[in-house]
């Protein structure tokens, strides 16, 4: 005889939601950046020519120059500790050539040349108009998410709020790391889930806090575990063979 038993255990989560953030919300230490040198410039009596003004260019330059090339290319585990290998590298090389002619003075020359500087009003504008498009990016968010269930796939989309329902029993899902600065900026990472009833598989990208939600959908998922008892090979206990 088969007996089959569901046991819930307290405290489980309900339901899972996932959101798909476009690669834009990793300019917010551009927005942080330009706000503070903004304020920071305005509080200096605000002169262009001034040299906190040069700091603020050169802080605002180098990084708005790493977050467009956090958003240009994809930084996988391997090509991070390849970067890092480089300019290690390139750093001992100038190191070396410091020793037999004055490169170090002649960078030092250069640098001092490459004075960076912009208005009060430029920082603040360009770290606004970021701070509205990330605001209306997390607007959009809300009509544009999944939702996880221990017996369902809920895809809701759309300001009216149109639906897509799909089985979750059986529901595979694989989370990637795909950028490190990605992850170290936000946690972000990729999720893929793959229904049983469908042959496409659900690829979301850049989720924020992906290592917290894919414990929460392994939470989930194995809420409801199932017993199956099996005695005599679907034979009734006791009952003699032959």
């Amino acid at each position: 005889m088969k007996t089959t038993k569901a046991h819930e255990r307290p405290g489980d989560i309900d339901e899972v939601v996932i959101r798909s953030w476009p690669k834009v919300i990793f300019l917010y230490p551009t927005m942080f950046a330009g706000f503070f040198c903004g304020l920071a410039q305005h509080f200096t009596q605000g002169q262009i020519e001034s040299d906190f003004a040069y700091t603020a260019g050169l802080i605002y330059f180098v990084v708005l120059a790493l977050n467009l090339l956090v958003l240009s290319f994809e930084f996988s585990r391997f090509k991070t500790l390849a970067l890092f290998g480089f300019f290690l590298a390139l750093i001992f090389f100038l190191l070396y050539l410091g020793t037999r002619w004055d490169v170090l003075a002649f960078l030092k020359e250069i640098f001092d040349h490459f004075r960076l500087r912009a208005s009060t009003s430029f920082y603040l504008a360009v770290s606004t108009y970021l701070l509205i498009t990330l605001g209306g990016v997390f607007v959009t968010t809300r009509f544009n998410y999944w939702i996880i269930r221990s017996n369902e796939l809920v895809h809701k989309e759309g300001f009216l709020g149109d639906v897509r329902r799909f089985p979750s029993p059986n529901l595979k899902m694989t989370k990637e790391i795909v950028d490190v600065f990605e992850y170290a900026l936000l946690g972000s990472g990729r999720i893929v889930l793959y229904p049983a009833s469908e042959k496409q598989a659900v690829v979301l990208d850049h989720v924020l806090r992906v290592n917290a939600r894919e414990r929460s959908i392994q939470s989930l998922l194995s809420t409801i575990s199932v017993e199956i008892e099996d005695h005599g090979h679907g034979e009734e206990p006791g009952t003699p063979a032959g």
